[in-house]
């Protein structure tokens, strides 16, 4: 493939604009199961999206491979395309822009097959010997893959980074009476030489075992600690009341309510696809825009809407970097990258003793079906356990937590210093409210 021949035909036809991004992977993958290696997959692939705009209409497009033969018909296609586009949105793509460049430092310790298959053969016989209610594991495998992506477009943009991950799966099941339950757990692991094993076992089992006990609880209103992880979770499903083309047609409940007070003076949140304590960094955004970080929201004040080039330019404003998609053949959507609510200093037992008697939720259930955006109203299925004179008690299941996500964010006690990035590009610290309404036997 040669990128500039395709730009430079484009211009010669007459598009406004034309770009290309390449995506390319390399992943291995190996599981194990009852004793040995049970498959091993190795794979690559290499993508390509071409954008175009037309007479003002913005046209998109997927390849898995960019031959040179098939130029002029894929161009007339995306003419086509562009032709049948009735949306008034303008956007413009991003010409070269001086920025600093932010460089992660992470060794990554990449290991070989045999001593991937000594640490799942030493984890499954952890986890079998652990507990005599632990009957089975239910899931064991390792992970790596390293990907690049790069942008070129007519303006001379010419811009690409990579990134590498590895990391380790385990799951279990725990059998108690006629009661099963499981549970699984991802860790990232930069090397196995200095991977804690032991501490890996111990989160997954504890964990089962503790489910074994669970039941449900009566219906109460009760001050609750969402842990990182449920919390993380419901951020993730309101994230997109900060979304730029959200709020600009009028689906975010945040319309109009910039620089305004939302939240608990106790919540910032910070989008910042720079940021080093995250797993992955973004010195750029898929359309090529430099990223930068942001004070969402500063203190319960609503400070930074987020946008794409589209929806900048839908509220005559810049994008903020945050255009970014969900795969090469993907439009580019506004979305945010290492999004989070900066964590306080309490640990989650401090916020359990500073709770005395309540609820502490570990998982949210039913999100895509369980929540009203535009109102913010949710009702989940829960589970978690309670805490009674400062410590946990009894493991808690089959229950439901409703609320208002914007009432909640205002009825903020405590914010808790557990924040944990892990594998994901946005997160949240365990978090105490004031209370919630919890639905049970």
């Amino acid at each position: 493939m040669n990128k500039q021949k395709w730009l430079d035909r484009a211009l010669e036809k007459g598009f406004e604009a034309a770009e290309i991004y390449e995506s390319a992977s390399k992943s291995r993958e190996i599981t194990w199961f009852a004793g040995s290696m049970d498959k091993m997959e190795i794979s690559q692939t290499d993508s390509v999206g071409i954008r175009v705009l037309d007479d003002g209409s913005l046209a998109n497009t997927g390849l898995e491979k960019l031959d040179d033969s098939i130029m002029d018909e894929v161009l007339d296609s995306l003419r086509q395309q562009a032709a049948t586009i009735t949306s008034e949105d303008r956007t413009q793509f991003v010409a070269p822009m001086d920025t600093d460049l932010v460089v992660k430092e992470k060794t990554w310790a990449v290991p070989e097959t045999a001593e991937v298959k000594e640490l799942l053969a030493d984890l499954e016989q952890r986890i079998l010997a652990y507990d005599e209610r632990i009957f089975q594991v239910t899931t064991l495998g390792w992970s790596q893959s390293e990907g690049s992506r790069a942008i070129s477009n007519t303006l001379g943009l010419e811009t690409g980074d990579e990134d590498y991950v590895q990391y380790v799966v385990a799951g279990a099941a725990g059998r108690q009476d006629d009661r099963i339950q499981d549970w699984y757990l991802i860790k990232v692991v930069p090397s196995i030489d200095t991977f804690d094993r032991e501490a890996f076992v111990k989160e997954l089992c504890d964990e089962v075992l503790h489910r074994l006990d669970a039941a449900s609880i009566p219906s109460r209103t009760c001050p609750v600690i969402l842990h990182r992880e449920a919390m993380t979770s419901l951020l993730g499903a309101f994230a997109g009341l900060f979304s730029g083309d959200l709020i600009s047609k009028g689906i975010s409940p945040l319309k109009g309510k910039l620089h305004e007070k939302i939240f608990s003076d106790k919540i910032t949140i910070i989008d910042d696809p720079r940021n080093t304590d995250a797993l992955t960094i973004a010195n750029f955004d898929d359309e090529g825009y430099p990223t930068r970080r942001k004070l969402v929201v500063d203190h319960g004040v609503f400070e930074t809407i987020l946008h794409n080039q589209q929806s900048a330019a839908r509220m005559q404003t810049e994008s903020t970097g945050n255009g970014f998609k969900g795969g090469y053949a993907s439009p580019v959507s506004v979305s945010p990258m290492n999004l989070y609510i900066e964590p306080g200093d309490q640990s989650l037992a401090q916020l359990e003793e500073r709770m005395q008697d309540g609820l502490v939720i570990t998982d949210l259930e039913g999100l895509h079906a369980g929540i009203d955006f535009v109102s913010t109203n949710f009702s989940l299925q829960a589970r978690g356990y309670l805490v009674q004179g400062g410590k946990r008690t009894q493991s808690v299941t089959l229950i439901t937590a409703a609320g208002s996500f914007m009432e909640l964010m205002n009825d903020v006690t405590a914010v808790g210093s557990d924040i944990d990035w892990s594998y994901r590009q946005l997160v949240s610290p365990s978090i105490l409210f004031g209370k919630m309404a919890i639905s049970g036997e």
